[in-house]
């Protein structure tokens, strides 16, 4: 989403996805180029596998043009060089897709809405194999789409270098690109589940419980999650009966681009993305320069309305794309940085492409950095510790922007939180609203993290009860909440319905939360606000621009390096 002003459009939300394709060009090839590269056998080699993967499985039949009911869509090779996390080639693939954009609702599909795993499941699952010592098994689905079953009559164009003269298909499963595949497979998957004695989570749609193994779904790949060993060999067989088809892949080392490095002597888990920093270092040509950076952000960032215009020497939509995916995946402490340079992912200017490439210098220095689960062990099994670490920046622009820039007052909001002193979920973004005081700054920003914290009690709590290890014991989970300020504390903790004579005119959707805090049949609270000092506030480098001693004190307080 994005809006103007002073005629500079201005990003306030930025799906990641919808940009970090344009940086890997060079893995995604046309047919053409394909056709013209050194890989051209491979790829030739790879569209016939796709050919007769499509016949072994029936997923189409040959028909003349005349019979069908629809006009054909046409179709398309998509070619790729799928790399590991560190950015070697793993495989060539080359899958035949439909021209989804060119079907017609009510005729060519109907409902397309499908899931997919949130990565607050998949951290929560990697903190509790820790704290369970549990194991863990890769799935990736073999020709996953064409596994599911159409509903619709669905006519295809055969594709390029396969045609046959007034023939076309008609599809009896599902393939890539058409607009309801992806339902079609999530609701195979979903069924074969409950069938193996899954039942789907309710806080999750993705997270699929059994009693002796949980399995989270990222449309083909899946993780499963187990107590003994012999678990997973019984799963796959019965799987392996149900005519599913997939491949094993050990243990879970790379998900979803994200490389996963276990140490059980130290029983930690660190997730990275060497992979991606090195091709955002390449895609802004910083590989060759020497000159690195301790911190990724100096200042605010402004509008710079009448700055200097960019150099476009690279794609600054691109890589602000891949940064955003590279914040919310593993690498919380570029948070606050890539918030700033991506609201000017419309109109860039120098001063914001010089801030992209501070970043992407932090980077190089910290390329095999990442994010450490270091869970702490607690001597009792009665409480699940979740901590919520949340700051604000009153007025963060103020002195910095164009008076006329009503952005230049708004506060900023960082919090990050943590199960058993792990990392789970963090953010930093501008708040919605003006804040006249800090205190109601530093509230607004309680009222934000908790909008964050408070499901995730329901996540954590289907996540546990799934591994049935605690059938004896009622396992309670209990937040703590660390405020810096004095006065949000203080008006936090009075009971609904009172006010301070300022608070009075804070919104009433801020004071949400206060019954959460009241003690429960036990008289145990589900949530506890406690005074945080401010050298121990871990979202501090959420919400500014640190000097170097005290960003490197953050990172080892919340990333563990």
């Amino acid at each position: 989403t994005y809006y103007y002003e002073n005629g500079i459009c201005l990003l306030e939300f930025l799906n990641p996805t919808l940009l970090s394709t344009l940086a890997n060009k060079e893995d995604n090839p046309t047919l053409k180029e394909a056709m013209k590269g050194p890989d051209a056998a491979s790829f030739c080699k790879a569209m016939e596998n796709e050919i007769s993967t499509l016949e072994k499985m029936r997923a189409y039949i040959v028909v003349d043009r005349s019979e069908a009911t629809s006009k054909p869509i046409s179709s398309v090779w998509a070619l790729r060089r799928k790399r590991y996390p560190d950015g070697s080639v793993r495989k060539l693939k080359a899958r035949i897709c439909a021209r989804g954009f060119e079907q017609r609702e009510g005729i060519d599909y109907f409902e397309t809405y499908a899931p997919v795993v949130q990565w607050i499941s998949v951290r929560i699952v990697l903190v509790m194999t820790i704290l369970l010592g549990l194991h863990t098994t890769q799935i990736d689905y073999t020709s996953a789409f064409m596994q599911a079953t159409l509903e619709e009559d669905v006519f295809v164009e055969m594709p390029p270098g396969f045609e046959q003269e007034g023939k076309v298909w008609k599809l009896t499963q599902a393939i890539y690109g058409l607009k309801q595949s992806p339902r079609a497979f999530f609701e195979f998957s979903k069924q074969k589940l409950i069938k193996l004695g899954f039942h789907q989570s309710i806080a999750d749609p993705c997270l699929f419980i059994s009693p002796t193994v949980v399995c989270l779904i990222y449309v083909d790949d899946a993780i499963f999650v187990y107590k003994s060993e012999d678990e997973v060999d019984k799963l796959t067989e019965k799987m392996a009966a149900l005519d599913i088809l997939f491949e094993v892949e050990d243990d879970v080392a790379g998900y979803l681009g994200v490389h996963i490095e276990r140490n059980p002597e130290k029983g930690t888990i660190t997730l990275s993305q060497k992979g991606l920093i090195q091709r955002i270092i390449e895609a802004m040509h910083l590989d060759g320069d020497s000159v690195t950076s301790s911190v990724p952000v100096k200042s605010f960032l402004p509008l710079d309305k009448d700055g200097e215009p960019p150099t476009e020497l690279y794609s600054y939509a691109s890589v602000a794309g891949m940064l955003q995916y590279l914040q919310l995946t593993t690498r919380p402490d570029i948070s606050f940085a890539v918030s700033q340079v991506c609201r000017y992912i419309y109109s860039p200017k120098r001063s914001h492409e010089k801030a992209m490439e501070r970043i992407g210098l932090y980077l190089k220095e910290t390329r095999e950095g990442g994010l450490v689960f270091r869970p702490k062990q607690t001597a009792s099994n009665k409480f699940c510790n979740i901590d919520v670490y949340v700051d604000a920046d009153f007025a963060s622009g103020w002195g910095t922007e164009e008076g006329t820039n009503p952005d230049s007052v708004k506060s900023r909001t960082g919090y990050i939180v943590e199960i058993m002193g792990c990392p789970i979920i963090w953010c930093s973004k501008l708040q919605p609203c003006i804040a006249t005081s800090t205190m109601e700054a530093e509230y607004t920003a309680l009222s934000m993290a908790l909008c964050a914290a408070i499901p995730l009690l329901y996540i954590t709590n289907s996540i546990h009860n799934g591994f049935d290890f605690h059938a004896s014991k009622k396992v309670t989970f209990k937040a703590t909440v660390h405020e810096d300020n004095m006065g949000a504390l203080k008006l936090a903790q009075l009971e609904p319905g009172r006010h301070t004579p300022r608070s009075k005119f804070y919104a009433l959707k801020m004071h949400w939360f206060r019954s959460w805090l009241k003690p429960d049949t036990e008289g145990i609270a589900e949530i506890d606000i406690v005074h945080c000092d401010t050298s121990n506030q871990k979202a501090d480098f959420l919400t500014k621009a640190l000097v170097p001693a005290k960003f490197v004190a953050c990172c080892q307080l919340s990333l563990g390096w």
